[in-house]
């Protein structure tokens, strides 16, 4: 963020991406960062760039989003981000809001400085329908095999190099995957993933490799093949984008040097305003 700016912002944002093009701006698309960009043009009364912690695809859902921005000295807003908060909220469109917002420290990078970002995707399953969750949540008719999905998730955890489940605009496809797992509470099955950083489509293709299991089309022992292979896995099959979430982005701090403080300590500072539920 720019040093000459008179204040920056960091916020947490959440949002239905049902209706989104994805997250980053693109030219004639409805977009997350678009949205907030003109909201805040409007607020402000000039330019003001928004910066995202990480992409979100088209349909794709958000709990915790983090964006930055930074404001002219004189913006009139009001001194208080509780007030700027308010009325942003007041213009955005319904289905994205901002949950918190507060001031960002000097040269903040919500991309370049976060730590791990956690995915959560949500299936439902034996037929069983919920309407109002059914844009964030993927529907499917069949049982899955959650102790085979949990296998084959132990054996995708680790660092090493993920082409196989996703590209990048920069080549570079070694990630450090911390964690895939796999739970059921009743008919529901959620698949929670944790990573420094995703590839594009690494996340729905890990549910997708995980559901094929799930189903006894594949055993939890060939997850070491398709991750070891010079394609992608399954022919690049995706889950579809609707059962995905991002749920938390995790920053270091001094007193938080684990994956579950640290993000336990990401959730509290988002109590600023309205609760956080992740």
């Amino acid at each position: 963020m720019t040093a000459t700016a008179h204040r920056c912002a960091r916020a947490v944002i959440e949002y239905d991406g049902t209706a989104f093009a994805g997250s980053q701006v693109q030219p004639n698309a409805r977009t997350v960062q678009g949205e907030l960009e003109k909201a805040l043009n409007r607020l402000i009364g000039e330019r003001t760039k928004v910066r995202l912690a990480g992409r979100t695809d088209a349909g794709v859902h958000a709990t915790g989003q983090v964006a930055a921005f930074c404001l002219p000295r004189r913006d009139g807003t009001g001194r208080g981000w509780p007030e700027l908060r308010d009325r942003l909220n007041a213009i955005l469109p319904a289905d994205l809001v901002v949950r918190s917002l507060r001031p960002a420290p000097p040269g903040f990078d919500p991309r370049r400085d976060a730590q791990w970002r956690v995915y959560r995707y949500r299936i439902l399953t034996n037929g069983t329908r919920r309407p109002l969750e059914r844009h964030r949540t993927l529907e499917i008719d069949d049982r899955l095999d959650v102790g085979a999905m949990q296998a084959a998730a132990a054996r995708m955890v680790g660092e090493r190099d993920y082409a196989a489940l996703g590209s990048s605009v920069h080549g570079r496809t070694v990630r450090h995957l911390a964690e895939v797992r796999v739970t059921r509470r009743g008919d529901l099955v959620e698949v929670r993933v944790t990573a420094n950083a995703f590839l594009r489509r690494m996340v729905r293709s890990i549910v997708a490799i995980l559901m094929a299991v799930g189903l006894e089309r594949l055993a939890p022992e060939a997850v070491d093949r398709l991750l070891a292979g010079d394609r992608r896995a399954l022919h690049g099959r995706a889950a579809p984008a609707r059962g995905l979430t991002l749920e938390r982005i995790v920053y270091p701090s001094a007193d938080n040097r684990t994956i579950t403080s640290a993000a336990s300590a990401d959730a509290a500072d988002g109590q600023q305003g309205k609760p956080e539920s992740s």
